[in-house]
């Protein structure tokens, strides 16, 4: 979108004609495009208050060179002895507070807005397992540690969710054919690099409230190809060239300097459900350039930016769209300890091999301090060491400002360095309940973040796992069936099918009817697996039904799960209220002391009337979320026995 021409010295265009001359509606869109980009690079180069003085583009050089602990040109001439190391506190500090951040996954869960309703909790339910069957199934646990990271380091970061369906060619016995690809289809978590994104405000906080924002990447001509190949204006698009809009209204071919890449920018319009993609600076739209509307909506069919901001700690109230960065905030400090270490080293140099001051034997060289080299003085002529350094005050400087990074970020301690005097027990408790308490406003930002891109997930679900695909043959329309194994539910280990089919849309059904439903579905479940059956349609009005908030999830860890459940079964059984409670004690026998032990197979080792019990509370295997009026129906066994 942006590039310069060639004037001759009379001011006229030495660049030829582009053969891409679209209409005068699409040059006006075009040019619309155009002074956005401009706008958004405007703002990104533009020095702020806010950063020092410095640009979005200029803070996050900065820090991204102290967390490489890039080391400076080395010195030259007479001072090339001189020592110009770093240290990589910085970056050992980052990867110190990461891991505290990222020590458990960080997931969107789903929760009832309304405990006490039944369909609430049950629809709740389906979408909390199919959210972490879409987040098993994706990258997600590596971009949420590389987004920490990012966040950490960069003054703005940004996470993108996006659902992608990718095709591929493969030999099928002596024929190609066209499958999906399972590596680019599904759920795509991806980090996207701050100065790959424009926008308009810096002072909006809001994301969702920009009018609207630019993604640009430069990407190679095949990875082009595969996306844009099939549309009327690739022809245009060659590498190693774009083309440019000038001020009279024509298109000129420019050369690019990145000759095997080529510029893919989308501009997004959220208020105006406008999203337009240019390769090239050549239009890549819908034929109908006033129809190119937005390819993530929610659930409502309105249009929202698939990305998600965040950073390290928040600026200004609100009032700015950055963040300050773990890395500028304790960049000073770091400067001042990179400069004592290297007085440090310095002084160290002079103290071994001090400067030397000669009396009536004129200036020697440095071959004197070659060991076993012989140095004839006249007679009567002085040698004297002139030794002024201190290295003792280089480092009692440098300790000082590695106390004040400690007392900013975090200390060494935490991060399993122990330095200095050993701590007590106590001490480590207060520190790491301060480092807790210091990481809290990260880690109200980062819930935040987590928050956003469940809602997005959600939404992605909704709109392409929940519908339905007319079949060639029988044209009935067909759905989606996900299983989700190992799950541990009433002390046994099943799987979980979530079945959606609108077989039931319309219908009124009788309280009776709802039961001889349920009990079909437990009878096809049998005793390994629960069915849910759920209405496409009703699903959709989730927003309703659930909330989302950030919760942990617990990585599969056998000995603290262990060690959790069996403390608790010690202490459960001697409330006097379960032990006068056979089916509860029986409930917590199994759940907390068998299945422990036993994973899945508890169940096989109740005694049979502890068992009995425990069975007459199961509600039945199979649950039918298909009722006209209902997302879920959950029935107990005394109704289905009844029958």
């Amino acid at each position: 979108m942006k590039g310069d021409l060639t004037l001759t010295a009379k001011g006229h265009i030495e660049n030829s004609l582009s053969g891409y001359q679209p209409s005068q509606e699409l040059k006006e869109l075009t040019q619309q495009v155009k002074i956005a980009y401009e706008d958004g690079n405007n703002v990104m180069s533009k020095t702020y208050e806010e950063f020092n003085n410095r640009s979005f583009i200029q803070r996050a050089n900065e820090d991204q060179r102290a967390w490489l602990s890039w080391t400076p040109d080395p010195y030259e001439g007479e001072e090339e002895w001189r020592w110009n190391g770093v240290r990589p506190i910085t970056r050992n500090r980052v990867i110190s507070v990461a891991a505290h951040l990222t020590a458990k996954l960080i997931i969107p869960r789903i929760f009832a807005q309304n405990e006490f309703d039944e369909e609430d909790r049950e629809a709740a339910d389906v979408m909390r397992q199919l959210v972490e069957y879409n987040i098993r199934r994706s990258n997600y646990e590596t971009a949420f540690l590389f987004g920490v990271i990012s966040g950490l380091v960069n003054p703005l970061t940004f996470f993108e969710v996006d659902y992608n369906i990718g095709y591929q060619e493969i030999w099928n016995e002596d024929k190609r054919e066209k499958v999906i690809d399972d590596v680019f289809s599904g759920f795509q978590n991806l980090l996207v690099p701050m100065d790959e994104i424009l926008f308009e405000n810096p002072h909006q906080y809001e994301w969702q409230k920009q009018d609207w924002i630019i993604k640009k990447q430069l990407i190679s001509y095949g990875e082009a190809e595969a996306k844009w190949g099939e549309h009327d204006n690739w022809e245009y698009v060659i590498p190693g060239r774009k083309v440019i809009l000038h001020e009279d209204n024509l298109f000129y071919d420019v050369e690019d300097e990145n000759d095997s890449m080529v510029e893919e920018v989308v501009y997004k319009n959220r208020r105006k459900d406008i999203e337009v993609p240019f390769v090239g600076g050549v239009y890549m739209g819908d034929p109908n350039h006033k129809h190119n509307p937005f390819a993530h909506r929610n659930n409502k069919n309105k249009p929202k930016y698939n990305t998600v901001k965040f950073g390290y700690e928040p600026i200004d109230a609100m009032r700015f769209i950055g963040y300050k960065s773990l890395v500028a905030k304790i960049s000073n400090d770091q400067y001042a300890a990179d400069r004592e270490w290297q007085m440090y080293f310095d002084a160290t140099t002079l103290a071994t091999f001090p400067p030397t001051i000669t009396v009536g034997a004129g200036k020697l060289d440095r071959s004197v301090l070659t060991p076993a080299w012989n140095t004839d003085l006249p007679e009567g002529a002085e040698f004297r060491p002139f030794n002024y350094a201190n290295p003792g005050a280089a480092k009692a400087a440098m300790f000082e400002a590695e106390r004040s990074i400690n007392e900013t970020s975090q200390d060494p301690q935490l991060s399993g360095i122990q330095g200095g005097i050993q701590k007590t027990a106590k001490e480590s408790i207060l520190l790491q309940q301060n480092a807790l308490t210091n990481m809290g406003v990260p880690s109200k930002i980062i819930t935040r973040m987590v928050k956003e891109i469940g809602d997005l997930m959600v939404e992605d679900i909704i709109r392409y796992q929940t519908v339905g695909e007319v079949g060639e043959i029988v044209g009935e329309m067909s759905y989606k069936t996900f299983l989700l194994d190992n799950q541990i539910k009433e002390g046994r280990s099943i799987t979980s099918v979530i079945r959606f089919t609108d077989k039931h849309s319309g219908e009124e059904m009788t309280k009776r009817d709802k039961i001889r439903n349920e009990l079909k579905l437990f009878e096809e479940a049998g005793e390994n697996r629960q069915i849910y059956e759920v209405n496409p349609g009703m699903f959709s009005k989730l927003d309703f039904l659930i909330t989302i908030e950030a919760d942990e999830m617990l990585m599969r860890n056998d000995s603290f799960e262990r060690a959790f459940k069996l403390e608790t079964y010690d202490r459960a059984i001697q409330n006097p209220l379960i032990q006068q409670d056979p089916e509860s004690l029986a409930k917590i026998t199994r759940d907390f002391l068998l299945e422990p032990l036993m994973k899945g197979e508890a169940a096989k080792y109740m005694p049979q009337g502890m068992q009995k019990a425990v069975n007459q509370l199961v509600p039945g295997g199979g649950q039918d979320l298909g009722m006209s009026r209902r997302v879920v129906q959950n029935t107990g066994a005394k109704e289905l026995n009844s029958l």
